[in-house]
């Protein structure tokens, strides 16, 4: 069912991101602008073929496409089936354009073959939110659409939640086990082991995805659950460093003042 909104926008241009429109499910009629929309735009293809042409250029949208047409950028866009049905959002706010920018996103984008079933629920929940809330509800909005273009951002650069990548569940994997499992003698080798990678492979993916090697991540993991432990109970620092995988009283000390730059007896009586 067809279903759209235009909040009235009022000190909501002072929000570093708003939305200006947003329609779901909604039948396409051919648009021409040939000085191009004031706004960015985002659309998700739900159904039926469409065409867009930008600078002379024709680019086909087939189903679970998601595409993006910046601000002032002439276009024209139509069905190519008897329906074509598209969610869409068009956009505003002070960090719009230099964080799609800084991204390098602001240009005519069309991604085929999309999941698109995670900015589909966003979008959903950015309409309800504008509806249910007519005072406020561009407000909550705001971090919705950043999180809307966060989505989208994951899917432009290919990044597509990496976690769909075999690499990347393996990556999961060892994440999941390093949780369960930090108060044990870890050792990069059985890390390995259950992402079914080589050592030194295992060690690029985390640099590339955390700027850590396993084991330092490991440490990190260790003072998160310190930290917690120094705060929130009465355990000495000695069974706390016991319960953290660290052992050694020193060591542990070591590691917690290079992550937090003061000692764990420190820590503790600054925040209880």
């Amino acid at each position: 069912m067809y279903k759209q909104i235009y909040p009235v926008i009022g000190d909501e241009k002072k929000l570093p991101f708003y939305v200006v429109g947003l329609g779901l499910e909604s039948w396409q009629f051919p648009i021409k602008r040939a000085d191009g929309y004031e706004y960015p735009q985002i659309f998700l293809s739900r159904s039926g073929e469409g065409e867009v042409i930008i600078n002379g250029e024709t680019t086909k949208i087939p189903p679970d496409t998601v595409f993006y047409i910046p601000p002032f950028c002439p276009h024209e866009y139509h069905a190519l089936s008897d329906a074509w049905y598209l969610d869409w959002i068009a956009f505003s706010g002070s960090q719009v354009i230099p964080l799609l920018e800084q991204w390098k996103l602001n240009k005519f984008t069309a991604i085929q073959g999309v999941d698109m079933d995670r900015l589909r629920r966003i979008i959903t929940r950015i309409y309800y939110t504008l509806k249910s809330d007519k005072l406020y509800g561009n407000h909550y909005a705001s971090a919705q659409l950043y999180d809307f273009l966060i989505e989208y951002r994951k899917i432009a650069d290919n990044r597509l939640s990496s976690f769909y990548t075999a690499q990347s569940v393996a990556l999961a994997d060892v994440l999941q086990y390093i949780e369960e499992h930090y108060p044990e003698q870890i050792k990069l080798n059985e890390l390995a082991k259950i992402a079914g990678v080589s050592e030194q492979h295992l060690c690029r993916l985390f640099k590339k995805n955390f700027q850590l090697r396993p084991m330092e991540y490991l440490a990190q993991v260790r003072v998160q659950h310190a930290r917690d432990l120094l705060v929130y109970s009465n355990k000495t620092i000695g069974e706390i460093s016991d319960e953290t995988g660290f052992q050694d009283g020193s060591y542990f000390s070591v590691v917690f003042k290079r992550y937090e730059n003061m000692t764990p007896g420190e820590y503790r009586r600054i925040k209880v």
